[in-house]
């Protein structure tokens, strides 16, 4: 972030960052607008603080976007990539988390109009927002329309935060899928009135298409 803030500064360019929940800790239960005190308990959250803060002492012109997690085309490292994979290929596949607890999904496609229209507004600078998904789900809702679009029939196995643990043992990524977990049980929802009031409306798209979509392009 050091030399991102440099060269900005050389090239007198904006900056348009998109970043994660990560910094925001955990959740009230209710959605969180963007004064929500940030209060990271984890090293990743920390870290995201840290390159905030980085920025906001350069005083380059450069806002900050605040996104729950991915899924869609391309979002290959994310939550449902790992659940939708498999499911493209007819095998068995695992969901992480809780299936009863709700929580937020952005799809891809979404997430760049946005972070597009904040760009082209002078009044997104100097500022953090905060776009949410189109609702919460649950893993359950999210299994039933899959099963409703295509049929499948394969394994669901269901990861807990003691499996993560046990795989964390010999897999470095799941070892911070394990410091993440809380996002499965206690998840961020992000409140999206403030882009909505300036901004306009924030691009949402059903879970139903997108999820339909994202597994036609696993499958190409």
């Amino acid at each position: 972030m050091h030399n991102i803030v440099f060269i900005a500064k050389k090239h007198a360019v904006r900056l348009a960052i998109v970043d994660n929940i990560y910094a925001y800790g955990r959740g009230n239960g209710k959605s969180i607008s963007e004064d929500y005190p940030k209060n990271p308990h984890t090293k990743k959250g920390k870290i995201r603080l840290q390159l905030e803060q980085i920025v906001q002492d350069s005083n380059i012109d450069a806002f900050f976007v605040h996104f729950p997690d991915f899924y869609g085309p391309g979002a290959e490292k994310s939550m449902l990539h790992f659940f939708l994979k498999p499911i493209s290929q007819n095998k068995s596949t695992i969901f992480i988390g809780d299936r009863k607890v709700k929580r937020e999904y952005i799809y891809t496609p979404d997430g760049a109009k946005a972070i597009v229209n904040l760009a082209l507004s002078d009044k997104a600078y100097g500022e953090n927002w905060n776009i949410p998904a189109t609702d919460t789900i649950s893993g359950e809702e999210i299994i039933d329309m899959v099963k409703s679009q295509t049929n499948y029939k394969k394994r669901i196995i269901t990861v807990n935060k003691r499996m993560i643990s046990l795989l964390g043992l010999f897999d470095k990524e799941m070892r911070e899928v394990k410091e993440m977990f809380y996002l499965n049980e206690e998840p961020v929802v992000l409140d999206g009135g403030k882009y909505q009031e300036i901004i306009g409306e924030i691009p949402t798209t059903s879970y139903e298409y997108g999820i339909l979509k994202t597994l036609k392009s696993l499958k190409q």
